[in-house]
């Protein structure tokens, strides 16, 4: 692009003694610069709306037992892959996930009161040295490596026997509503990326809400 305006401006100043004709260089800058503009004002909305996390992002199960006055939660979901994740994560990207559990009192004349708000997290990256997929919690530990993507995210979909909460908060006769939903998001990016995709909003999901009735 620079060097194109750069043509045209040394073209510009050969013909600037020309009189009564439209100076061939001229015109040719003119329909390049037009061609140029009408092409980029395609390419930025394709860039802007592509959906880097395409695929499919859904809570499939979800239930609590109860042992011994805790309630612990049992869920599984399932999180996008394609060729662009893949792709992302072998060039150092890292991927964030996380599984939240909401559960609130109803109440008839006034919004529902939230009782628990809480959060599994996760992420997941690729270990160039041992070929492997790795995935770590919250605190950064290491919970689990993988040969396969496949199988870290239904590692990372999977929870099991979470404790959310206990008897003692729920009062004897409100009724209570859980709700679970999964959601992904760009983690750490290299600096060598830093300026190409920075800026682009296809990189956070979440799945709708899953919710039932909390069992008494």
């Amino acid at each position: 692009m620079a060097s194109i305006m750069l043509a045209c401006k040394r073209g510009t100043a050969r013909t600037m003694g020309l009189k009564h004709t439209t100076p061939p260089v001229i015109a040719w800058c003119r329909r390049i610069a037009a061609a140029l503009a009408f092409a980029w004002a395609l390419l930025i909305p394709a860039l802007v709306s592509a959906d880097a996390l395409d695929g499919p992002l859904d809570v499939l199960s979800a239930y609590v037992v109860v042992d011994n006055g805790v309630y612990k939660l049992v869920a599984r979901s399932a999180y996008p892959l394609n060729e662009d994740i893949r792709a992302a994560l072998k060039d150092g990207v890292s991927l964030q996930f996380d599984f939240q559990t909401v559960v609130l009192r109803q109440r008839r004349f006034w919004s529902d009161a939230t009782v628990v708000d809480l959060n599994v997290h996760r992420e997941l990256s690729w270990h160039m040295v041992s070929e492997r997929f790795v995935v770590r919690d919250a605190e950064h530990s290491e919970v689990g490596s993988y040969t396969t993507i496949d199988q870290a995210l239904q590692a990372i979909g999977s929870i099991d026997n979470w404790p959310v909460m206990v008897e003692s908060q729920l009062e004897p006769a409100a009724t209570y509503q859980i709700k679970v939903r999964a959601s992904v998001r760009r983690g750490n990016l290299p600096d060598a990326l830093r300026s190409v995709i920075w800026w682009s909003d296809g990189w956070h999901r979440n799945s709708e809400w899953y919710a039932w009735q909390l069992p008494r």
